[in-house]
């Protein structure tokens, strides 16, 4: 093998870290964080109004959303129109870490939420949350 390709993630959490691994593509005059590949942010980092989300979309890199049990439909629909107003498919990868239980009982309104606002996601299961 002479050549792999490797693709690392993590949640972006210290924004001081990540804005100083920040660069802008020549090519494209888009924002790219090269600390990872792809990034998410958690409950900690999701806030509408906060700093992280802000962050996020201004980069043209894929990122990740994760969403608990916790999440209101209204709210997420908001965050993914605030992540990815340009509704880019590939663009926003939503997250589900609830357990199983909970799946059962908050997906549902969750994905009738998203497809009645038009939103295009990518759903995905976190396999380290009992999922």
């Amino acid at each position: 093998m002479s050549e792999t390709e490797f693709y690392t993630s993590h949640e972006c959490l210290l924004l001081v870290y990540e804005e100083a691994l920040t660069r802008l593509d020549s090519t494209t005059n888009t924002w790219y964080d090269c600390s990872a590949y792809f990034w998410w942010c958690g409950e900690r980092t999701r806030q509408l109004d906060a700093a992280h989300v802000e962050f996020m979309r201004g980069l043209w890199n894929p990122i990740g959303m994760k969403v608990s049990n916790k999440m209101d439909p209204a709210e997420l629909v908001s965050l993914i129109a605030s992540l990815n107003p340009d509704n880019i498919p590939g663009r926003l990868a939503v997250i589900v870490r609830m357990g199983a239980d909970n799946l059962r009982q908050k997906i549902p309104a969750l994905i009738e939420a998203v497809e009645q606002a038009g939103q295009v996601v990518t759903w995905v299961c976190d396999p380290m949350h009992g999922n």
